[in-house]
């Protein structure tokens, strides 16, 4: 749970905390819409600063035939291509969207200003162990950058991804989402784990004379049983599923 002390009104929030689980329905729709609006950011900015932008799909080796076999070379190749695509821009800036293919295989598509050829890119791939298929498609407009990542971001990778496997991933100078500016920008937030971190923030509210408010309901937020409510947030999450 996340509780806000708001010292003025000396009062202090308290919410649910987001899980930030791409198995979550609830986050991986959040989560989604916040990397398609990303993905818009950045190409918004970088064709307004004349850079052109691909959407380009890297297929992976067809000897390989599970997951786990293609993401390891992927792992083991991008480096390697991303040198390559260095030396050719020096500059660029990647969103990279991996994707399980119906076959069970990992493929990859990204937003990229590389300013490569369809041609290069399938020689460079190939030579790095992935596959013989690549595309490059020119992106018109932000629009068609977040149409086409549409149906790849927060798509099921199915349960043999590996730990802390990242579904998005971009270059460090890809725009991010400027920080929102609410009611809740100004607060000192505190994370809450367990009944017992959640009794220490009651002490320190008495002590500081300052009323927990429930976010959602505007009651006062007095002896809840925190476990009780994750699972209730929990089950909820699962019937929304």
């Amino acid at each position: 749970m996340l509780i806000g002390f708001d010292r003025v009104a000396g009062r202090a929030l308290v919410t649910t905390a987001d899980c930030d689980s791409w198995t979550c329905p609830e986050c991986r729709q959040r989560m989604k819409d916040r990397w398609l609006l990303r993905a818009r950011i950045g190409v918004r900015q970088f064709t307004r600063d004349g850079k052109a932008v691909d959407f380009v799909t890297i297929t992976s080796h067809e000897k390989l035939t599970t997951f786990a076999q293609t993401e390891y070379v992927w792992r083991e190749a991008w480096p390697n291509l991303y040198a390559a695509l260095k030396n050719k821009s020096p500059e660029l800036q990647y969103y990279i969207v991996p994707e399980r293919h119906k076959d069970g295989r990992m493929h990859v598509h990204a937003l990229w200003t590389a300013g490569v050829t369809q041609k290069w890119l399938k020689d460079a791939a190939r030579r790095r162990g992935l596959g013989h298929q690549a595309k490059i498609i020119a992106i018109e407009s932000d629009a068609k950058a977040s149409n086409y990542m549409t149906k790849y971001v927060g798509k099921d990778l199915g349960d043999d991804v590996p730990e802390k496997f990242r579904r998005v991933r971009v270059s460090r100078f890809w725009p991010d989402l400027p920080a929102p500016v609410t009611n809740a920008s100004g607060l000192e937030w505190v994370h809450c784990i367990s009944n017992a971190s959640l009794e220490a923030v009651y002490k320190r509210c008495v002590l500081d004379n300052v009323t927990l408010i429930d976010m959602e309901t505007g009651q006062i937020f007095d002896d809840v049983d925190i476990d009780a409510r994750l699972e209730a947030t929990r089950l909820q999450r699962t019937k929304n599923a």
